[in-house]
């Protein structure tokens, strides 16, 4: 049987190293290499990339990509939306609701974060991509030095622990749970908006762990824990994830 990769074959792909898979107009440079996982990057160029393991069929990866291109196709929409972004020395971000000033340098020193803004070294100043990656790397670093206490905060409050949480980037969504397995994604974009906005999202996925759905019980833990969170959840939802 076709498909848009090419003929499904049974065996495996050692003969073809790389190549190029188009999924739904989603171009994708696909590797075999001595790797035990198929995985799927988006890079901040927005160019994608997978790697797959060198006894993969040829089934196995057309399946994957599949199920990956729509999560793919927004992580670079997301990634080509902030290459728009006038990112120049003297233009500002967002850091925790505040805005502050960019300072973009000629360097190697990556991204500081100083009393006067935050600083980026880069070789290229007018190159978008590396100021725009070191802009994520800070939000990332923002989020995680406070996740693990928001967390603990409202695990103990509800008396629900998750397994795990992890900072993921997405397109659509603030946060996400999977309650079967409790594993909580918290998008790190959240270090640019005030901080309440973060804590809600964390309590929103945990309560999750008690109820998968939005429905009354859903509610009443968020009125009983935090009664203003319909107004952040406002807050949230005047701008979309990027």
């Amino acid at each position: 049987m076709d498909t848009p990769f090419g003929r499904r074959l049974r065996a495996p792909l050692a003969a073809s190293r790389t190549w190029t898979a188009v999924v739904d107009g989603l171009e994708i440079t696909v590797t075999a290499k001595p790797v035990r996982h198929l995985r799927l990057v988006v890079h901040p160029d927005g160019r994608v990339r997978a790697s797959v393991p060198l006894r993969a069929t040829r089934r196995t990866v057309d399946d994957f990509l599949g199920q990956r291109a729509a999560w793919a196709k927004a992580q670079r929409d997301r990634m080509l939306a902030i290459q728009a972004r006038q990112l120049t020395d003297g233009s500002t971000i967002r850091l925790w609701g505040d805005e502050i000033p960019l300072m973009v340098a000629q360097g190697r020193g990556g991204g500081r974060l100083t009393a006067n803004g935050f600083r980026v070294s880069v070789t290229d100043p007018t190159d978008t991509t590396s100021i725009a990656a070191a802009i994520d790397a800070l939000h990332r670093r923002e989020a995680r030095a406070v996740l693990h206490e928001l967390v603990e905060k409202w695990a103990a409050e509800l008396d629900a622990y998750p397994a795990r949480v992890t900072l993921r980037a997405m397109r659509t969504r603030w946060g996400s749970c999977t309650p079967s397995t409790k594993a909580i994604r918290i998008n790190p974009e959240l270090a640019s908006h005030h901080p309440r906005c973060l804590s809600y999202v964390v309590l929103h996925e945990i309560a999750h762990l008690i109820e998968p759905g939005h429905g009354p019980g859903f509610i009443a833990i968020m009125d009983a824990h935090l009664p203003s969170w319909r107004a952040i959840r406002a807050e949230l939802r005047r701008s979309n994830p990027a």
